[in-house]
């Protein structure tokens, strides 16, 4: 069996996961070159990522867990076939460094670099936004896959997109089963994108971008003192206030899915994140995307997130492959 680390590095956690490729009990399906194949993960530790301390002590920090983790999954970091990491920004697929993000502490910084000095790790490291890691692993271990039962399309021929909604509005396109990074590490940064004209100032210099209106905290700074979990409990009880929160909510949303799909074309949309999670956003979602559409058709399928929350470590891990 091969063996592989997969890192995702948020800016709240850092997941590092354990995953064994092949030997027929796997927790994931994931369709490759060769087939479908199988994951296990054999062993899985978070810690926080805690940015304002600054990166010597994030990677100090990390390079404590990674041994931590190999060890309780019985394999020697030399016996990896591969490391994938899942960054918080933009990545150019060159250098492998962070080029934008709003985790200020990792742009610039050669992370796999740095951990392939510190451990003398020789196999094969892959970097990319923790977005496109989450959209991978949808488009060949979950969404992809389900997608290919329901309509009979093989992974290879499917478009998608992966979108985060959490703490940032990130995304990921997938082409036939692989990332679309575009030339400088750039594509799918689709939460800078403008949402509102004239809106709310971002911390990209530009104005309206649809992280400030469809992330977590966008809700919460419409209702203070709030978290987003309890507006929509709140929204379900036919609160007034949060009533029209969640439903402005929704109108973003689905407003920004129309751009993504008329510009995109996608045969699905996959999101995950906190607010993903919340059933209340899918009502009616797939059929107002179907009327405003520019190209008239099938209207792509929009799904909840088909893996669990570790999604983005299972895309970081496979990317290797």
């Amino acid at each position: 069996m091969e063996h592989l680390l997969g890192f995702d590095i948020g800016g709240t956690k850092t997941e590092v996961s354990l995953f064994a490729l092949g030997g027929g009990d796997g927790d994931f399906k994931v369709s490759t070159k060769d087939g479908k194949s199988d994951l296990k993960v054999l062993a899985s530790k978070r810690m926080p990522t805690s940015r304002q301390d600054g990166y010597e002590t994030y990677l100090k920090n990390l390079l404590e867990l990674i041994p931590a983790v190999t060890k309780e999954g019985s394999i020697e970091i030399d016996d990896l076939e591969g490391m994938g990491l899942g960054l918080p920004g933009s990545v150019h697929p060159e250098t492998g460094k962070m080029l934008n993000g709003n985790t200020h502490m990792m742009i610039g910084k050669d992370v796999a670099g740095d951990i392939r000095e510190a451990l003398g790790f020789r196999s094969p490291i892959a970097v990319n936004n923790d977005a496109s890691c989450f959209a991978l692993a949808e488009a060949l271990c979950g969404a992809g896959l389900k997608y290919e039962a329901d309509h009979g399309l093989p992974i290879s021929r499917q478009q998608s997109i992966g979108i985060i909604l959490g703490t940032g509005c990130g995304g990921g396109l997938i082409y036939g089963g692989k990332i679309l990074n575009g030339g400088k590490g750039g594509g799918g940064e689709i939460g800078h994108t403008t949402l509102v004209t004239d809106g709310h100032p971002c911390y990209c210099g530009r104005m309206g971008c649809a992280e400030l209106y469809l992330a977590g905290p966008a809700l919460e700074k419409n209702m203070p003192g709030k978290k987003a979990t309890e507006i929509f409990e709140l929204a379900e009880k036919k609160d007034p206030a949060a009533l029209a929160v969640v439903n402005d909510y929704r109108q973003k949303l689905c407003d920004f899915l129309i751009n993504l799909n008329n510009f995109y074309d996608p045969h699905y949309i996959v999101l995950g994140g906190g607010v993903s999670k919340q059933t209340v956003i899918y009502e009616g979602l797939e059929e107002e995307l179907g009327k405003k559409m520019f190209v008239s058709g099938k209207t792509p399928n929009i799904y909840q997130h088909q893996l669990s929350d570790s999604a983005g470590v299972l895309g970081a891990a496979i990317m290797v492959l």
